[in-house]
Parts: structure tokens; C-alpha cells; sequence
């Protein structure tokens, strides 16, 4: 490896996906940096399941670990939307859309195997501490003190907090900022941070009589199944709506008593035509009832902190776009950074250009999160049938689009996603759809071959979405209509 540049450091709090490919761009980019894990070992962060989608993939591979990833993955076949007995009202190939479209699959696997494979494929290791819980961060005249619970302290240029929705750095942030400009971060931002649905999350065996690649989502009232199947793991989510809204800093915490009892209302109900959800839950190698915020935060740096990831921007996971999203985030910072101390080699980088890359990372980065969110956000609620328009709008209009027109949707958000543009990709598969940032490489097939009725088509289903999404919340507020 070069010299690192410029004796620039960047500290960086969390060791999830998000810090560990924070880890792999600034190694790539030859900048000194630590990662400070709170638990004793990153595999820790074991979650459930991740989904990949083509814009998050193409980074994984740029780091070397999408060779790794995909030997544990089998291609999505079929998807099933079934009604509430189970009946399928319909079923399509839209992963097989997606890859037409951009070349890589849509895939599903446990978050265990990306984070081992992400941290496994790290060039040094040593950049990694485990069991250094961040408990505060000081602002110097020239750089950045991080304090950690053992009372261990870490010096560097910037802090980058990538731990999660309920961030530490994140809140020291805000009280650094209301303490320099009082009400910088208001109260209206902080309580923006809400929770609207839980989620009984896991993963059961094999499933008798459901087949290996296989999407089902199950659309009740006010809940939805999703159940997805891959070599040797049954995938399921649960998305329940809660009587009530929850802000921050209230949370949700769920035990594993909360999670048996929910699961006990639903055990009787199917899941596909063979199984029902009690069938699955009573095999689960694991299981847990999580909380599902949902944020895109107006402020995402002040002084030398900047945050990323769930830190940032929280999403429910009916989309699975908050993993990709992470790895996205953290592409346009670190392409900011590298860019800037290669321009100036000699120069300490100032507390005002700092400023300005992280403002540029954020300006790059919201508009499209927000965009993100949207969809996620009206996705649940149309899985759900949040409502009668939400249920109308999932059972008529968006057959009716049709399943093309959907993948169209999907691929004008994928095909903006963000790649590190420091490292080659040079066996990128190519599909249909142009990349928003590869400008000069045409795709394998004439876009031209879309007719002008698919952005009608299109235009059509992005303003029902947002059509029901606006309408529900204006019956709410004005006929006192309550959540389901």
C-alpha cells in the first residue's frame, strides 16, 4: 500500500455494513482511518437477511466481495402477491426484469455472510477495534477527540458515525451543534425520527412444498407476510402496524415474549398455498420482533461530524434498499475526500472545506434518499392495505400497470445509485438500463426500444403511489381517520 495521504484520519464509530465498507473505500483510497466497534466481535451485528439490489452490488464489488456473496445466493424466480386466504391473484419474474435491466440479480441472503464477507476481504484488518463503545467526541482547534467507554481516546481529522439509527454520534452531533448555534437541530427534525409498523423478522429450514427462489407477500389488513426462499433459509417478515405513532426519543423495545405473542395471532394464517405462518415460526433458527423507523434526517453533518447509513436515513425493509443505500452513502463521501486530498497532497485539509465537502455529501445524497424513503414508505402501507386507497390502489392499479411498467419504476432508482469512482470496475455487467454515472457506456440494448406510453405508463403508477400516500393523509387529518 502507498504512503496514506496527507496524515489525514478519519474516525469511524460502528462496525456494521455501513463502517465496515467505510473501511474498504478508505483503504482503497489509501486514507488512515479506525473503526471503533461497541461489541466484542463485528459478526455481532447479525441481523436477519439483506437484500441486494444491482446499485448496492456493483460497490460490494468494487471491494472484492461480491465474488464471495453470490456462492451464497440462488437467483429469485418466481413472485407470488396472494390474498389474505392465501390465493395467489397473481405472480411475475420481476427479478428476471431487474437483471435484464442491469446485469447483476436481485439477491437475498442472511446479513451475517455480507458482514463477514465485507470484514473477511478487509486488506488490514488491524484498521478494526471491537469493544470501544463511542461515549464522546471533542472538537480540537486542528481535529477531533473520540472518547470510548474504556476510556481509551482517538485522534483524527473527522468523525464519521456509521452506528446505526439510534446513533450516539448522531447525538452528540446535535448537542455540539444546538451548543455552537442554538436550535440548529430542532425539535420538529429529532421527532422526525418516527416509528409507524413493527416487524417479526427471522429465518426458519427449508420449507416442504415452497420452492427455493420463490417471493410471496401476503397482504392483509393493517399486516402483510413477506416470505422469500434461498438454499437452506426460509426468509420471512411480518410488518404489523402499530396502534400508534411513535417518536423520537421514544422507541419501541420488543422482548422475546412480545415476539411469541404476536406470532401466536398469526400462527394460523398462510403464507403461500402449503404453509401457514405458525408452521414457520415454530421451525425459525431465529426470530425477534424489531422496530421499523423511518427518517431522512435534515442534518447529516456539523462541524468535523459527519453520519451515514441508518444514522442518516432509516427506512422500513419492505424495499430492501437501507443496506444499499448505506453502501451508496459511503461511496459519495469517501469519492468527496479522496478527491480533495488528491487535489491538495500538501495541505491540511481546513475546518471550512471539510464544511463544504460534507454539505456536497448531503446535497448529493438527500434528495435521492428522500425519494427512497418515499417509495419504501408507500410501499409497506400498499403490502399492508393501509386503508382503503392503499388497498385499491395494491389490488387494481398497479396490476393494471403492469409488472414491465413496475421494473421500469424500480430501474429509474436503481440506475442512479452510486459507485466509488476511485476503484475499476471492469467486468460490470451490462443490462438494458444506462447508469446515471456512466454516461459515455450505452446499454446492451437501444433504450430507445421503450416506447413513449412507458413514461405515461410510469407517470401513472408514481402518481397513484403518491396519489394514495397524499389522500390518506389528508382524510386523517381532516375526518380524524384512524390507524388501523
Amino acid at each position: 500500500m502507498t504512503t496514506e495521504k496527507n496524515g489525514f484520519r478519519v474516525i469511524v464509530a460502528g462496525g456494521g455494513i455501513a463502517g465496515l465498507a467505510m473501511s474498504h473505500a478508505l483503504q482503497l483510497a489509501n486514507i488512515d482511518h479506525v473503526v471503533l466497534e461497541a461489541y466484542g466481535d463485528v459478526r455481532s451485528h447479525v441481523g436477519a437477511s439483506i437484500g441486494l439490489w444491482p446499485n448496492g452490488i456493483r460497490v460490494l464489488e468494487q471491494m472484492g466481495c461480491w465474488k464471495d456473496i453470490k456462492n451464497h445466493c440462488a437467483p429469485m424466480v418466481d413472485s407470488y402477491n396472494r390474498l389474505p386466504d392465501g390465493r395467489a391473484i397473481s405472480v411475475s419474474r420481476l427479478a428476471d426484469m431487474i437483471k435484464v435491466r442491469h446485469g447483476y440479480d436481485f439477491v437475498v441472503l442472511e446479513r451475517q455472510l455480507v458482514v463477514s464477507s465485507l470484514y473477511d476481504n478487509l486488506p488490514d484488518k488491524s484498521r478494526i477495534l471491537v469493544n470501544k463503545r463511542v461515549s464522546g467526541v471533542t472538537e480540537t482547534e486542528d481535529g477531533v477527540e473520540v472518547h470510548t467507554e474504556d476510556g481509551a481516546k482517538y485522534e483524527g481529522d473527522i468523525v464519521v458515525g456509521c452506528d446505526g439509527v439510534n446513533s450516539t454520534v448522531r447525538d452528540i452531533m446535535w448537542a455540539n451543534a444546538n451548543r455552537a448555534i442554538p436550535g440548529y437541530i430542532s425539535a420538529a427534525e429529532k421527532r422526525s425520527l418516527a416509528t409507524t409498523y413493527a416487524c417479526l423478522i427471522g429465518f426458519a429450514p427449508d420449507m416442504p412444498g415452497m420452492s427455493c427462489g420463490d417471493c410471496h407477500t401476503v397482504h392483509n389488513q393493517g399486516f402483510s407476510f413477506l416470505v422469500i426462499t434461498q438454499p437452506g433459509r426460509t426468509f420471512f417478515f411480518v410488518f404489523i402496524k402499530l396502534p400508534k405513532v411513535i417518536h423520537w426519543p421514544d422507541r419501541p423495545r420488543f422482548t422475546a415474549e412480545d415476539a411469541e405473542k404476536e406470532a401466536a395471532k398469526l400462527s394460523n394464517l398462510p403464507i403461500s398455498d402449503t404453509v401457514l405462518f405458525g408452521e414457520l415460526w415454530q421451525k425459525r433458527i431465529r426470530g425477534q420482533l424489531i422496530a421499523l423507523e423511518e427518517v431522512v434526517f435534515d442534518h447529516w453533518h456539523f462541524g468535523r461530524i459527519a453520519i451515514l447509513g441508518d444514522s442518516a436515513h432509516k427506512l422500513t425493509i419492505n424495499l430492501a434498499f437501507g443496506g444499499n443505500s448505506a453502501l451508496e452513502s459511503t461511496a459519495a463521501l469517501v469519492n468527496k475526500l479522496n478527491r480533495e486530498l488528491k487535489a491538495n497532497p500538501n495541505q491540511k485539509m481546513s475546518k471550512e472545506t471539510l464544511s463544504r465537502i460534507f454539505e456536497e455529501y448531503q446535497e448529493l445524497r438527500k434528495p435521492r434518499m428522500k425519494k427512497v424513503l418515499n417509495l419504501a414508505y408507500q410501499l409497506t402501507r400498499l403490502q399492508a392495505w393501509d386503508g382503503w386507497f392503499m388497498k385499491f390502489v395494491q389490488r387494481f392499479v398497479i396490476p393494471w400497470v403492469g409488472d414491465e411498467r413496475v421494473a421500469d419504476h424500480f430501474a429509474d432508482l436503481v440506475k442512479g445509485g452510486i459507485k466509488l469512482d476511485y476503484v475499476p470496475l471492469p467486468n460490470q455487467p451490462l443490462g438494458t438500463v444506462a447508469w446515471d454515472d456512466d454516461p459515455k457506456k450505452e446499454a446492451s440494448l437501444p433504450v430507445s426500444k421503450k416506447s413513449s406510453s412507458l413514461g405515461l405508463w410510469a407517470l401513472g403508477l408514481i402518481l397513484s403511489l403518491n396519489a394514495s400516500y397524499y389522500l390518506v393523509s389528508l382524510l386523517r387529518s381532516q375526518y380524524a381517520v384512524q390507524p388501523v
